[in-house]
């Protein structure tokens, strides 16, 4: 008689495979923290003391700085750098007199957000020997930077600098993924800071938000996709911040549309 023939998979060998998560979960619980605060952050004290400390969970650095223009005077820097830990002002106030010297401040001159990693631009040789490094960082044993360049109504209002030793090493792709994401947040939290005038009409909008979620009976997901919208977050961003696909937006998005009496984010903006 003939045996029926047994099969097995190998071991350790699973029927599919699950594509990898763009962020694992422990840190899509850190980035959503870093978002909330960032929003309730309403002064340069606030960013160094809450929205820093949370920030290096996600994207670890050894220091932090951020050096803005005088929104009054775009040709000034304000010479009272914020610095995390706070020792590290001497460094940026350094950096205020040299700054002439850097290979990087073309990026004070551009209308949108960029995101640089020094260690991609210029050669250790280069920048470790360089009399700006000499000067402000030498002493801090600062080897690689990411360098944030924060844009509000269209033009340059601040850097935001990550600093690590060479020992803590490059910042990495990954890193520059977060930051990057963060990006907008940053963007419209520290306007609000820069224009305390504006946080009004900010206000009457975070008021709205529940009111519309009410009136039109969305979910808690649905207020949420809504309430990105309306800080004109597209859909990669919304999926950052919220840890989820493309094709659930969408779903979300119709549901949405649906219950509004809508058919575009343009017609959602019109709630508002």
């Amino acid at each position: 008689m003939q045996m029926k023939q047994s099969w097995h998979l190998p071991e350790n060998q699973h029927h599919f495979t699950r594509r990898r998560p763009t962020m694992e979960k422990n840190n899509f619980l850190i980035y959503n923290d870093i978002v909330y605060t960032l929003y309730q952050c309403k002064s340069y004290e606030a960013l160094r003391d809450e929205f820093l400390p949370r920030l290096r969970l996600l994207i670890p650095f050894t220091y932090a700085s951020i050096i803005s223009v005088n929104p009054e005077n775009r040709t000034e820097i304000v010479p009272t750098p914020v610095c995390f830990p706070d020792y590290f002002y001497e460094a940026e106030l350094l950096y205020i007199d040299h700054m002439s010297e850097d290979h990087l401040l073309w990026i004070n001159n551009v209308r949108e957000s960029q995101l640089v990693r020094e260690s991609d631009l210029v050669n250790d040789d280069v920048r470790l020997n360089s009399s700006l490094y000499q000067h402000c960082y030498q002493k801090f044993h600062v080897y690689d930077s990411l360098q944030y360049s924060m844009i509000c109504s269209g033009e340059f209002s601040g850097i935001l600098t990550l600093f690590r030793t060479k020992i803590d090493g490059d910042f990495t792709d990954d890193d520059m993924f977060f930051f990057r994401s963060l990006g907008k947040h940053i963007n419209v939290t520290y306007e609000q800071i820069l224009y305390p005038e504006k946080e009004k009409g900010h206000t009457a909008l975070a008021n709205r938000i529940p009111a519309l979620a009410k009136g039109y009976d969305l979910t808690p997901r649905e207020t949420e996709i809504l309430s990105l919208i309306f800080s004109f977050a597209n859909n990669d961003e919304i999926a950052a911040t919220l840890g989820i696909s493309e094709n659930t937006i969408q779903k979300h998005l119709q549901n949405i549309f649906r219950k509004t009496g809508t058919s575009s984010k343009w017609d959602l903006l019109r709630l508002s």
